[in-house]
């Protein structure tokens, strides 16, 4: 029930024949899709240069479809870094210092990719307010996350301080108790003293 040309899907529609790219080997895809990026050949030479390595069955508009796609693509990631630098400079550079900077740009820059591709598939314009909304609210999360390791690391450091306030007052209680004592004694005095057991 199926022509040449088209395969019937479980729903009874016609689906147009698979790309003869998507036909060949993975590794001669990389390579067709390596060129077409590079833009060095016309696709004319392309199909010469496959042909001459033994790839038959290619057609050039199949080449010219691919091209389109990988054009595509590498436009969406132009935009999506000019985008994602215009916001990093909107939101200013404390919030991009440091890894957790660093991990909010890549977030940032992974949300923007998506955004642009979904308007794309719509067919809709991509909106900036909707992008700096995204933006402040990851730049609120990065700080609101970095209060958070400040507050941890003052918290460190307080604890820090009181145990070697406490270390202090246990040496000195001990040097003071510790006449006659052997070192081993004078230190076992001073952990029972840090340890309020003396």
């Amino acid at each position: 029930m199926s022509d040449t040309k088209n395969e019937s899907n479980p729903w009874g529609m016609k689906m147009g024949r698979k790309s003869t790219l998507r036909r060949l080997p993975q590794e001669i895809q990389n390579e067709i899709n390596r060129i077409l990026s590079e833009g060095r050949l016309t696709l004319d030479e392309l199909l010469e240069h496959l042909r001459g390595i033994g790839v038959e069955g290619v057609s050039r508009s199949a080449l010219g479809r691919q091209k389109q796609k990988i054009d595509k693509v590498a436009a969406k990631l132009r935009q999506s870094r000019e985008i994602t630098s215009a916001l990093v400079r909107e939101l200013g550079e404390d919030s991009t210092a440091g890894e957790q900077g660093r991990l909010l740009v890549e977030t940032l820059r992974g949300m923007v990719y998506d955004h642009l591709q979904e308007r794309i598939d719509e067919g809709a314009a991509v909106d900036p307010k909707n992008l700096m909304t995204l933006a402040r609210a990851l730049k609120d999360m990065a700080q609101a996350t970095r209060m958070s390791q400040d507050y941890e690391l003052k918290l460190k450091e307080e604890a820090r301080r009181e145990a070697e306030r406490k270390v202090e007052e246990a040496a000195s209680r001990a040097a003071a108790q510790s006449a006659g004592l052997t070192p081993e004694q004078a230190l076992e005095r001073m952990k029972a003293i840090y340890r309020g057991e003396a």
